[in-house]
């Protein structure tokens, strides 16, 4: 039982560790004024994983809190750099607004429902919310994303979700936040090479917000 343990605990802080490398390169963008984070995005990434962490911990799933809670606090850290920086706290358009009250919504189910699955349920649309601008920039610029960054989260999300079904099984509250976040930086990774090789354009790794 410990050595099954030890292969996920290993697992899970090697995600972090990726996830925290990534972090730290972003915010060094930031801080060297080439990243400007949306900060309506940030904050409801950061719900997302607050929520992924509670449910998580509530029903037992006590890794998966602990790797949802490590992003969450690396999405803090990005808002907190980001608006010491300079980036806006008024929302820019409808997705800002849709963010914020996808936000307000994950907190209220998981608050007032006793269904926790509700609550992943929510963060889940929240987390996919957040990524629509980001999308939208591929989509119309891929040559100004990173893949490189995406393919690292991706990886990092997986070898967490990996680490959380070695423990937790196919529990939904448990692999939600990994799943979702290993399945979103997957998509953005092949959507930013494809649709850079339909442009017949060059991926260049650049910083952007």
């Amino acid at each position: 039982m410990s050595d099954f343990w030890n292969v996920s605990s290993s697992l899970a802080c090697l995600s972090v560790g990726i996830s925290l490398f990534g972090v730290i390169a972003y915010l060094a963008g930031i801080l060297e004024g080439d990243t400007r984070p949306r900060i309506a995005s940030w904050a409801a990434w950061c719900t997302a994983n607050t929520v992924f962490a509670v449910v998580a911990y509530l029903e037992g799933g006590y890794l998966a809190a602990a790797i949802n809670a490590a992003a969450a606090a690396m999405n803090a850290a990005v808002i907190v750099v980001g608006i010491t920086r300079g980036s806006g706290l008024r929302p820019e358009d409808n997705i800002d607004w849709a963010c914020l009250v996808s936000s307000i919504a994950c907190v209220l189910v998981t608050v007032g429902v006793q269904e926790k699955a509700f609550g992943a349920l929510f963060a889940i649309c929240a987390n996919l919310i957040a990524t629509i601008p980001t999308l939208r920039h591929v989509w119309s610029k891929p040559h100004e994303e990173t893949w490189q960054t995406f393919a690292a989260n991706a990886l990092a999300n997986g070898l967490g979700l990996l680490g959380v079904l070695l423990v937790s099984g196919f529990e939904f509250v448990s692999i939600a936040g990994p799943m979702i976040s290993t399945a979103g930086n997957a998509g953005l990774v092949a959507l930013t090479v494809g649709r850079a090789r339909f442009a017949a354009v060059a991926v260049v790794p650049v910083k952007v917000g």
